[in-house]
């Protein structure tokens, strides 16, 4: 398990936050103290999280925990929470630190509203594009800091390849990469990548300038794990931010614990 520490804090007396975030491939454990991670560990399923935390709870004094969780709930794993931490369930009914204008509460992605608390953390009383590159990609308006106003779903980079491969006979499945995007392709590989990843490069470019025009001295916030490929590629201003579902989660945390 790989444990950094912050080595002014006491880990036996400093009371200590943790913040559970179950997608559908990763669970990720992130253990903070004022606002800082000080523990980050990866698992695959409810059991190997399950023992990870006892580990944890010889390391940190935790006092509290959320849950965001997008997979089949733990009943097991559940209890354990309940009877060791005082306990959030991540969900709409939650207390949360921004207004939410978007018309459909309940089928919003818990993982965009937490992202967009996180913003709301980072950049207060400003306005905020948040981009999370995974899957999907998905585009989250923040409007000065406290209210969101709703976003965008579009299919990701790997879905986009991942389509090509499977709704067509001969076209070959393969992999991004930020280092190999020229304009145009010579061979059907190089044709589907510069293909896939121009387009969404310019999908991306485009959504930005529109809502530059839209709303001024924009943030521009990249997070998710295809982040890096805009990374290398957008002429514009941004802010990695790896963490910033973390972060949002654990301003929940906060306020309803």
């Amino acid at each position: 398990m790989r444990i950094k520490f912050l080595f002014l804090l006491n880990k036996n007396t400093d009371m200590f936050n943790l913040i559970i975030d179950a997608g559908n491939t990763i669970i990720k454990l992130r253990v903070l103290m004022q606002k800082e991670i000080v523990s980050t560990e990866n698992c695959k399923d409810w059991d190997s999280a399950l023992n990870s935390i006892k580990l944890l709870q010889k390391n940190f004094k935790i006092s509290a925990c959320i849950l965001s969780n997008v997979r089949e709930s733990n009943a097991l794993f559940e209890n354990y929470l309940t009877k060791n931490f005082k306990t959030i369930f991540f969900s709409h009914t939650n207390k949360l630190p921004v207004i939410i204008n978007y018309k459909s509460l309940e089928t919003l992605g818990i993982d965009r509203l937490a992202a967009v608390c996180g913003a709301s953390e980072l950049f207060p009383n400003k306005n905020s594009l948040i981009i999370d590159a995974g899957t999907a990609i998905t585009y989250d308006i923040l409007k000065d800091g406290k209210i969101y106003e709703g976003g965008n779903i579009s299919p990701g980079i790997k879905i986009r390849f991942k389509a090509l491969n499977t709704f067509t006979k001969k076209l070959p499945l393969i992999d991004i990469d930020a280092e190999d995007n020229n304009l145009f392709g010579q061979n059907t590989e190089q044709a589907i990548r510069y293909g896939v990843q121009n387009g969404i490069l310019h999908e991306v470019k485009g959504v930005i300038e529109d809502f530059k025009l839209k709303y001024s001295d924009l943030n521009i916030i990249f997070t998710g794990g295809d982040s890096f490929f805009f990374e290398k590629l957008l002429n514009f201003r941004i802010f990695a931010v790896p963490n910033l579902t973390t972060l949002g989660l654990n301003k929940i945390l906060e306020l309803n614990a």
